[in-house]
């Protein structure tokens, strides 16, 4: 009898107690106000056992442990444990993070809480990235990253050429691109312009020795940390986002049309003592527009461009977790039209500028056992971009260059179509005597070119809290292959006629030409390939004894392999090694006093044996103020006032792709001449001397700052100041051509880089309304200290003791005003000047113009001191975020047919010339139809020419508004966000008074860019 009621108890129980075990628990996470959308919930003791709030702030956790307790986590509020064995529903209320606690930020190789970092680390998270309708992530982070200065050179889609730097530049000889690493592997600099937004977790920017001297002879350019979106434990989440946006130039450029260009042609060629080419009748056939196909008056640039371009992206991902797998799976597609007419169309292909992108991800965390867990990462994007062929002057294939050239494409060069619907012609009415151009945009094909990136990345984690608690071993395997091609439709003749409406008659451009030759195919299988095997081995220690010391550390061992394939032979070319050992040590009192050292030996296969490898240490400290009982009690309004310093030495391999600068090199198929005559055979020379002791820069630098938090958090801010020194610097010798032989860059250069860094947070809410305020600036100016330069005979030609990027040239002193005038004034040597001419000032004393009266004149081009306002604004659902971006002290310029007159078409500025009747309120120098040297922007360098490019830009807007979650309830949808927002939508600048053209295009550029692009942008994002 007992024996039955002790096994019909032990059934009961095995019934009963998983029964128990397994309820589910439901409630609410709330502020004190409103409730909490998306907090992490996981039930303790069982990590893979989870879920996250609703937009009610509402949950459900089955629970699958005996601890009873749950933990809620949620950035920028304490964690926060709750014993759930009551009864339901629970009532749960989230504290903020005054402290920033809890807040974490990605550093080399790990993480760290933002409380007790001691490096200069920025970061921002992929939602905000995602805020930004540009698909360049480069683009995006202008003005919300103290310490990122970018610029954004072209609008072409595809090829937008953007440049970046972490704190300005420091050296002359090499890029200056900081360090990509994407889920602790490095990619190329051009990850940004290729990673897909949605795909990022967070990204963060390591700007100062004690971040970067991880990385070693990789680290002085700075690193950006990318983190990828990873799954969470709970049930499946699909997520769909779907954009369509607007391109359209940020200025459309205007030019004068065929009758005021007429008139001041032939004031040129009077000023030149030439007959004018225009008589009165073609003016007046001009101004009136009687003979369209004689005296056409075409606006090239509406006839071949559209307003707007379209783009369109779309995003589909899903991700969630199992007991035993995390998963984050994400396709993307993204189109980018270009804004040429598409002339093209019927012709069976697309001769418009055009980008399409391909992304996937698949990232998978795997927990093998209690102790060892895996991650597989799979990623690849595959790339399209198509140009129209336009073969034109001088060889260039660009639509944008021939528009502004007045010997390409002046408004009155030919009419588009004749009567008959052939392509017009005027011949000897273009100086270059290229064909049609709407013809060439419509016959003359394409040239499109295709990547293809996978990425694969298998790491394992074994936690060795066996050995000693806080223990644990990784082992990284990654591999990158990179694969281009290219295809081509082309032909290069087709016919185009003269029409003469006095009889009807059509005189061919060509008199062999009378039909369209046929379309030629071109294919190169093998554009580019680049191979990548990246090997890791690390060691990683993390506990904390009591409450009161944290000791960390890592030891770290990686060898990365890269191949590159000769295009041109197919061959693999030598393998190109890195190697080296990484580590850290770091201790924190009581989050009160932090200290850490990084350093990191390594070295590659680009330098001779025994010139390899280096050291690169850095030492950080830390001391939290606010943790101290009299400042507390002082000062209670604070919750973090901490002071940080760094110092330490980074490297950066600069040779380029020259895997054989220390060793000599001999060149084949050059020629030798014997005899008495001159008689060539051909042989094998001496090429450049090799460097046996050539080696990396190297940089050492320190930065101490503060940060503080006040206010329960309201507010907070930073101030660091910087000082970086550059030596080592590859350089180029200055040695006389008649030593006879080409020379080695040594390690001779020094550049001295020193500024500051200011970022201040308010953020607040009162009752149902937010409200986030960001203000930052960033100031990085460099000093050449050193470079190998022949000594000039006057100061002012050197480049030593000048930034980075300056230019020597002529300093404007007005215009000549009369024949008096120039007799009077110095003159360009050899060269006599006209009234109304460019006068330049005479510096050396001695009445003449020339070189020597050269100086380093006005800024470089990259801007040193960068802004940001950034306003975030929400009311229950409705979200409202601007970002304000403003770039200072730095110049841009134009030359030829950017800006000359007769070189470029005629433009607004050109009316403002000198002529005797506006001597005093001209701004330009009159016009010659044959340029004056002394006139040339190419030819006679000056800072007539410069304008300040400083801008203000309102680059980023996004208002979005979130449905009820009541109303997703009942149409069974976790969320939907609908939103409108832009890019580059406003920008004040002088650059556009003067040049038309956008203070971030390349300075000194001929006009050949493709315009810079603002976007107007809707979207939706669905959540299942």
């Amino acid at each position: 009898m007992m024996k039955s009621i002790l096994a019909t108890f032990i059934c009961l129980t095995c019934l009963v107690v998983p029964a128990l075990a397994q309820r589910t628990v439901t409630g609410t996470v709330r502020t004190e106000d409103q409730p909490l959308f998306n907090v992490n919930i996981v039930e303790k003791g069982v990590p893979t056992n989870g879920t996250t709030s609703d937009g009610d702030g509402k949950f459900s956790l089955k629970l699958k442990g005996g601890s009873n307790t749950v933990i809620f986590t949620m950035i920028g509020f304490m964690r926060k444990e709750v014993n759930v064995s009551g009864n339901g529903p629970f009532d749960i209320k989230m504290e903020v993070d005054a402290k920033g606690v809890e807040e974490v930020v990605v550093v080399g190789y790990g993480k760290q809480k933002k409380i007790t970092n001691t490096g200069a680390v920025t970061s921002i998270t992929g939602e905000a990235i995602r805020q930004t309708p540009s698909p360049n992530i480069a683009n995006t982070l202008m003005g919300r990253l103290p310490g990122y200065i970018s610029q954004q050179r072209g609008g072409r889609p595809g090829a937008e050429g953007t440049e970046f730097f972490i704190r300005g530049i420091s050296s002359y000889a090499s890029a200056g691109t900081p360090l990509i690493i994407v889920d602790d592997i490095e990619l190329g600099a051009g990850a940004l312009s290729l990673l897909d937004p949605n795909e990022i977790e967070t990204l963060s920017i390591l700007k100062d020795a004690s971040t970067t001297a991880i990385y070693g002879v990789k680290g002085a350019n700075g690193v950006i940390v990318i983190t990828t979106r990873r799954g969470k434990i709970g049930p499946p989440r699909i997520a769909f986002r779907s954009e369509t946006g607007m391109q359209r130039p940020t200025r459309s450029k205007q030019y004068l049309g065929a009758y005021e260009s007429a008139l001041l042609t032939n004031e040129a060629m009077k000023n030149d003592n030439v007959t004018p080419r225009f008589t009165d009748i073609d003016l007046q056939k001009f101004k009136d527009g009687s003979d369209p196909y004689g005296h056409p008056d075409i606006d090239w640039y509406k006839t071949l461009t559209r307003p707007m371009a379209m783009q369109f992206r779309n995003n589909l991902d899903v991700s969630g977790g199992l007991d035993f797998l995390n998963y984050f799976i994400s396709v993307g597609y993204l189109y980018q039209n270009g804004i040429l007419k598409d002339f093209s169309e019927g012709n069976g292909f697309n001769s418009n500028y055009y980008h399409r992108r391909y992304n996937f991800r698949s990232n998978l965390d795997i927990t093998a056992t209690k102790s060892l867990n895996f991650r597989l990462d799979l990623s690849g994007i595959m790339g399209e971009t198509n140009s129209p062929n336009v073969p034109g002057p001088f060889g260039n294939n660009n639509v944008f260059f021939e528009m502004n050239g007045y010997n390409h494409l002046p408004p009155f060069a030919y009419p588009v179509y004749n009567p008959d619907g052939s392509y017009g012609f005027i011949l000897n009415n273009v100086r270059d005597n290229i064909n049609n151009i709407v013809g060439r945009l419509a016959l003359d094909g394409y040239n499109r070119s295709f990547s293809n990136d996978i990425n694969i990345n298998l790491t394992g984690n074994q936690d060795l809290a066996v050995i000693t608690k806080g223990l644990s071993a990784r082992v990284v395997v990654a591999y990158s292959n990179n694969y281009n091609f290219s295809r081509s439709l082309t032909r290069t003749t087709f016919p185009s006629f003269q029409f003469n409406p006095a009889d009807s008659t059509y005189t061919p451009r060509d008199p062999n030409i009378y039909r369209i030759q046929k379309l030629g195919l071109g294919y190169s299988p093998l554009a580019g390939l680049g191979k990548r095997l990246n090997l890791q081995a690390q060691i990683n220690y993390d506990r904390t004894f009591g409450k009161d010391h944290r000791i960390y550390g890592l030891v770290m061992g990686a060898q990365t392999t890269s191949i590159s394939v000769n295009t041109s032979t197919g061959s693999e070319l030598v393998p190109s090694n890195f190697r080296g050992f990484t580590g850290r040590l770091g201790y924190n009192f009581r989050q009160k006093y932090m200290f850490e050292f990084n350093g990191a030996y390594n070295g590659s296969d680009r330098f001779a044996a025994g010139k390899r490898f280096g050291f690169f240490p850095a030492f950080s400290a830390g001391w939290n103020v606010a943790e101290e009982p009299f400042f507390a009690n002082a000062l209670p309004v604070f919750s973090l006032f901490k002071f940080r310093g760094s110092y330490g030495f980074t490297g950066v391999d600069g040779v380029g792709s020259n895997s054989y600068i220390y060793d000599y090199v001999f060149q084949r198929n050059n020629s030798y001449s014997f005899g008495e005559s001159h008689n060539t055979f051909s042989g094998i020379r001496e090429g450049t001397l090799g460097n046996p002791n050539v080696t990396w820069e190297k940089e050492k630098q320190w930065n101490i700052a503060a940060e503080f938090t006040m206010l329960k958090g309201k507010i907070s801010g930073s101030f660091d100041l910087f000082n970086r020194y550059r030596y080592d610097i590859l350089s180029e010798r200055s040695i006389p051509a008649m030593f006879g032989q080409d020379v080695p860059v040594v390690n001779l250069g020094r550049v001295r880089n020193k500024g500051f860094e200011a970022d201040l947070t308010y953020q607040n809410t009162y009752g149902k309304f937010g409200l986030r305020v960001n203000a930052n600036v960033s100031h990085a100016k460099n000093k050449v200290l050193f470079r190998d330069e022949e000594q000039p005979r006057y100061p002012g030609l050197a480049l030593t003791g000048h930034p980075i990027g300056s230019i020597v040239g002529y300093r404007f002193d007005g215009f000549y005003q009369s024949d008096e005038d120039i007799q009077k004034s110095a003159k360009p040597n050899g060269s006599l000047p006209r009234p109304g001419d460019l006068k330049y000032k005479d510096l050396n004393g001695d009445n003449v113009i020339d070189a020597f009266d050269r100086e380093v004149i006005g800024n470089p081009n990259l801007p040193n001191t960068i802004g940001g306002l950034n306003i975030g604004l929400t009311y229950k659902g409705i979200s409202l975020n601007m970002g304000f971006q403003g770039a200072a002290f730095f110049n841009l310029r134009a030359m030829a047919e950017a800006i000359d007159p007769f070189s470029s078409n005629l433009q607004p500025i050109h009316r403002n010339r000198w002529t005797p009747e506006t001597k005093n309120t001209a701004t330009f120098p009159s016009l010659h139809y044959s340029t004056l040297l002394t006139n040339s922007s190419r030819d006679y360098p000056s800072d007539f020419w410069f304008v300040r490019g400083d801008y203000l830009r309102l680059r980023t807007v996004e208002l979005g508004y979130d449905l009820p979650a009541s109303l997703m309830r009942a149409i069974r949808l976790k969320s939907v966000k609908v939103y409108a927002n832009g890019f580059n939508l406003l920008t004040w600048s002088k650059a556009f008074e003067k040049y038309q053209m956008d203070p971030e295009i390349v300075s000194g550029g001929t006009g050949e860019h493709y315009p810079q692009q603002k976007v107007f942008n809707v979207g939706i994002q669905v959540g299942f």
